[in-house]
Formats: structure tokens, sequence, C-alpha cells
């Protein structure tokens, strides 16, 4: 019979039984590519970075993600404008890669939009590898 203590242990040790979420999961994996905003004065991390100019995601596009997500992984992560990372999220499902984590860092102000942290990642494991 099930009673409550039950439920609880169930409830506790679901996320253990269903895995860490796919951000987590594509962290392990390691991070190909760091998008950051200048407009936010933004440093990226030591690895391969790309800046983006006024959110502009147009050069950032044509010169590394279009090939890039044409194959398997490549795992793109960042701090951007909401604005720029509506964009990315749009050109990512057309390549099988959603935004797998986001986290709003600071709110819009002074006519800039909000600054986003975010992960974007292939959906399905077989394109992982």
């Amino acid at each position: 019979m099930m009673n409550r203590r039950h439920l609880l242990k169930i409830g506790a040790a679901a996320p253990l039984a269903l895995g860490f979420p796919a951000a987590l999961r594509a962290a392990g994996k390691g991070v190909a590519l760091w998008v950051s905003d200048a407009r936010y004065g933004q440093l990226a991390p030591s690895l391969r970075a790309a800046t983006l100019h006024d959110g502009d995601v147009t050069p950032l596009w044509i010169g590394t993600l279009d090939k890039a997500w044409r194959g398997r992984g490549f795992l793109v992560a960042g701090t951007t404008g909401s604005d720029a990372l509506f964009v990315l999220e749009q050109l990512a499902w057309g390549r099988g890669r959603r935004v797998v984590e986001r986290e709003t860092v600071a709110p819009a102000a002074n006519g800039r939009p909000a600054l986003v942290r975010w992960v974007i990642a292939p959906v399905h494991p077989s394109v992982m590898a």
C-alpha cells in the first residue's frame, strides 16, 4: 500500500532516475562556442568565442553556425540580449537544436533588452556525437 512517505521517496528519487536536465547533460559534452553581446560589455570565457555587435546575429550565422549546425554536436552557449536569443532560437529550430537552458541575468533597462544566459544543444541524442 502506498503511503505519504513512499510517495515522498519516489518524488525525491524521480529526478535521478529520469536523468538530469538536457542542459546539464549538454554541459558535460563541452560547449563548442561562447557567444557574448557587446552591448552589455560581456567578456567571453576562455574558449572559442564570438561577439555580437548591436545584437546582430547575421555574421555569426553566416560565418559559423549554419555550417556547424549541419553536422553533429556543436553546443552553443552565451549571454546575449533577449532579442538576439530569439533570433538564435528560431535558427536553431531549423537545425534540430533547442534552447535547453535559459536564465535572465539582468532585466531590460535603458532601451536595452534583458540580458539572458542560455545554452543551445541538439534535441536528439543521436545528434550529440
